[in-house]
């Protein structure tokens, strides 16, 4: 039996679509399973989107106005939650879903991964994109991957392990302090238990098999997915073989960096460095 999580509406957008969706479920007298059949979706997604863990996609949305003769109004709504996201649209879909996977797996070649980053280490990288942008926007956006970061830590979050590439470790982005606090803020987290850590070697002689970030999502009742990004846009694929073949070389990749233990001994000594400056 689904788990009924008492709704706010008033609580956020998503909480307010959740409670519309249930009521309409509810007074159609359908189960989540018997509403999933209609609308080809599966209990346990259906049932996310009602506790305000999932966004409602407007796919869905369509189906479900068709379903309780609601015009456009799921159609109105989810659209309406997508344009209010903070985050870019085509990385909100996995911001999404790494609140409720139970293991990420990361790959960062150039950058730290957004739910490790710093406030300023963050920032550093906010203008450095787009030089023009507007302070108050650079904020905002700032503000968006701190409160993404926040939420996945206060809960009991799934297991989480990052290969950093070296050259990022050592680039000083965001100037010295910013580069300290950043190495500081990894180890601790490292100790804390709350990440594990590798570092792609740059003596490696091998060169590293992927490109690009990297992330891996595993779920409880669901299929794993990858989601790869660039430095613009980004792309969630949930076909078990693509999967497949890049599992294989984060496998290759994990096993040719250096171990959690000289990890966080390699990050420590660049910490006392910028300490001995």
């Amino acid at each position: 039996m689904v788990n009924k999580k008492p709704l706010n509406p008033g609580e956020s957008p998503a909480a307010f679509c959740g409670a519309h969706m249930r009521a309409k479920r509810e007074e159609a007298g359908l189960s989540l399973e018997q509403l999933g059949t209609r609308v080809f979706t599966g209990a346990g997604y259906l049932a996310q989107i009602e506790r305000a863990e999932r966004k409602l996609q407007p796919d869905l949305a369509q189906l479900l106005d068709r379903e309780f003769g609601t015009d456009s109004f799921f159609k109105d709504l989810a659209t309406a939650i997508k344009k209010a996201s903070r985050l870019a649209e085509y990385f909100a879909d996995t911001a999404e879903l790494e609140q409720i996977a139970t293991a990420i797996l990361e790959y960062a070649p150039t950058l730290i991964p957004g739910l490790l980053q710093t406030e300023a280490y963050a920032r550093a990288l906010m203008e450095a994109a787009d030089p023009l942008r507007p302070p108050e926007k650079v904020e905002e956006m700032v503000a968006a991957r701190l409160e993404r970061s926040r939420r996945f830590f206060e809960k009991d979050q799934p297991r989480f392990w990052v290969v950093l590439h070296e050259t990022l470790i050592r680039a000083g982005t965001g100037g010295p302090a910013a580069a300290h606090a950043q190495l500081l803020h990894l180890a601790t987290a490292v100790r804390e238990k709350k990440v594990v850590i590798q570092i792609f070697p740059l003596a490696s002689a091998m060169p590293p098999p992927l490109n690009h970030m990297i992330t891996f999502l595993t779920f409880e009742d669901a299929p794993p997915m990858v989601y790869i990004e660039n430095e613009f846009s980004g792309r969630l694929i949930d076909d078990p073989e693509v999967h497949a073949r890049y599992r294989r070389s984060y496998d290759w990749l994990r096993a040719a960096a250096l171990s959690p233990e000289a990890s966080l001994t390699l990050i420590e000594s660049l910490i006392k460095e910028y300490e001995d400056r």
